[in-house]
Parts: structure tokens; sequence; C-alpha cells
């Protein structure tokens, strides 16, 4: 059986319960040092992404998108992550106010 500590973690970091209510992620595969998840529909044709504890002690976030080549973002820290996905996917993981 894999230890899912990594993966919880980095739903965890993700924001939990609430990045799953606004991005629409589901269909969670958690690996020893990885979790793996497909977001709802996006402006960005974003099907599926996998975040990846590396040796460094930071993230490597791989994003999937149907006929194209995989983007990864190396080198992210993990206070980085909810930036890093909504720039790459157009889905925030926050509710903003108005300005």
């Amino acid at each position: 059986m894999t230890d899912m500590t990594v993966a919880r973690s980095i739903l965890d970091q993700l924001g939990g319960e609430r990045f799953v209510a606004m991005t629409g992620a589901r269909d969670f595969v958690g690996g020893a040092d990885s979790l793996t998840f497909k977001i709802g529909v996006n402006p960005k044709r974003v099907s599926q992404v996998r975040v990846t504890l590396t040796s460094a002690d930071l993230y490597s976030v791989t994003f999937f998108r149907i006929g194209k080549a995989p983007q990864i973002e190396s080198d992210v820290y993990s206070n980085m992550l909810e930036a890093v996905f909504s720039e790459r996917t157009g889905l925030y993981t926050l509710l903003r106010a108005a300005s």
C-alpha cells in the first residue's frame, strides 16, 4: 500500500476542499511523491494536473492538454502552488473581492 502522506499534503497546500469546489478537481490518484487529478472546464484547456515533490523539497507541476505536449513548471515552492495552478489553467482557487 502506498503512503499517501505527500499526496494529502499537496492537496492541503492547494487549498483542500475549497480547491476541489472551486476547480472541479476529481479522480485523484496519489503516489508516494505525487498527486494527479483531472479538473473541470477551464480557459486554458488543461485536462489533468500532476504535482510531484522533488528531491529539493520543491514541486514540479505538469499540466496536460489533449493533443498537446505537457507543460512543466519546475522549482515551485508550496506557497506558489495555487498561483501557478491559476496562471496555467485560468481557474481561480479563491473567491476574490471585486475591485
